[in-house]
């Protein structure tokens, strides 16, 4: 395989979906195209775009304002050259980190291509969860018809596999007041793009507004309020998945620049993280959420690798009936860098957009934390999981 890497990466703050969210006046494509060129502007190419050989963005829910290819619509209105070709990945949760594979791929197969721009947008006010979905009818022949709700998923994670409400509400604290921590002490500052906003008010109006952080973070947050809430997704006396120990639904972008060993010396470029391992794979869409749990030890085995060599794991809470699962059958439920600067229930699931939020993510923490190895996982709606391995090279 090529000596291939990122160089560099760049993400909005994560705004909560809904009709108060920092990013309801701004659109998907628009989004996307200010984070496409800032990724250019810190990598110092602001005015060698046309050394771009494509744009991949991962998305999902493709209507609204997040259709029409959103991957190329965004060349488009970010200004860049017509010549850069654009596509869209949808591999649901795992989108953006599905991008950044095949730019490595891309890359790796020597066409032609030596610098990608990799990454993902979601805007779930825009399309919200489910809309346009038509489901097949005969779902039902294949698997339980209830599984293409998540919700009900993690429900039936939790029960198969003794998940207590008590752990899932932990994780959900600890989620919030690990993100509040790196927050209040500038841990994002440098992967976020500040972005000037018209942000909705109470009273129907809009205030100009500068979205430099995430804002589903709640840092009030604490065991007792989250056992005071209602299970959303069943309602008899098992059942456990609420708001609070779910994640959020969110409106965000990331991008990475994903560049050959050719390609950096050529252009000045430095090396920060290289991709040595990659595995997707399929599960019981009844349990989708332990995805990671089968996909983790897997991309192990293919680089050669275990546990212990691992300083960093991000594991995307979706739900922490499934987090909680997975980090607990991984061993690895209370390893002191474990989502060390919060994850989907705190800083939030922008579904498309999250794979390469967490790839940035960890761009700034392997460095801060003297990090060789991260990995990255996530499991993925309709039964899937994904698992990549991260290795520090700046």
């Amino acid at each position: 395989m090529r000596d291939i890497y990122l160089v560099e990466s760049v993400r909005t703050g994560i705004a909560k979906a809904g009709k108060n969210s920092w990013f309801a006046n701004l659109r998907a494509d628009d989004m996307a195209a200010l984070v496409m060129n800032e990724l250019m502007r810190r990598a110092g190419l602001e005015d060698k775009k046309e050394e771009l050989d494509g744009v991949i963005l991962g998305g999902t829910m493709l209507s609204n304002d997040m259709a029409s290819n959103i991957g190329r619509y965004s060349v488009i209105m970010a200004g860049f050259p017509y010549s850069i070709p654009g596509c869209t990945v949808d591999r649901f949760c795992s989108s953006g980190v599905q991008t950044i594979f095949n730019a490595v791929a891309e890359i790796n197969m020597g066409w032609g291509s030596e610098l990608i721009l990799a990454g993902g947008v979601q805007h779930m006010t825009h399309v919200p969860m489910g809309q346009g979905n038509l489901h097949n009818p005969r779902l039902g022949e294949f698997t339980d018809e209830k599984a293409k709700g998540m919700g009900w998923t993690a429900e039936m994670v939790a029960r198969k596999y003794g998940v207590s409400r008590e752990e899932q509400d932990l994780m959900a604290y600890e989620s919030h007041s690990k993100a509040h921590k790196a927050t209040v002490e500038g841990f994002f500052k440098d992967e976020i793009l500040p972005i000037e906003v018209d942000a909705p008010t109470k009273d129907g109006g809009t205030v100009k507004k500068v979205v430099d952080s995430d804002q589903g973070i709640r840092p009030e947050t604490t065991m007792e309020s989250l056992a005071k809430m209602e299970p959303v997704f069943l309602k008899d006396d098992k059942a456990t998945v609420t708001a609070g120990n779910a994640s959020q639904t969110n409106d965000a972008a990331a991008a990475v620049l994903v560049a050959s060993k050719e390609k950096c010396k050529e252009l000045g470029l430095k090396p920060k993280m290289k991709l040595i391992g990659y595995k997707a794979v399929g599960v019981d869409p009844v349990y989708m959420g332990i995805g990671p749990a089968v996909a983790i030890p897997i991309v192990l085995k293919q680089a050669g690798m275990t546990m212990d060599q691992i300083d960093i794991w991000e594991v995307n809470e979706a739900f922490a009936a499934q987090a909680v699962y997975c980090t607990r059958e991984l061993g690895i439920r209370n390893h002191p860098r474990l989502n060390p600067r919060g994850s989907g229930i705190s800083l939030g699931h922008p579904l498309g957009c999250t794979g390469a939020r967490i790839a940035t993510t960890l761009m700034h923490e392997m460095e801060y934390y003297g990090a060789k190895y991260a990995v990255e996982s996530m499991c993925v709606g309709h039964g899937q999981g994904v698992a990549a391995i991260w290795e520090w090279v700046g």
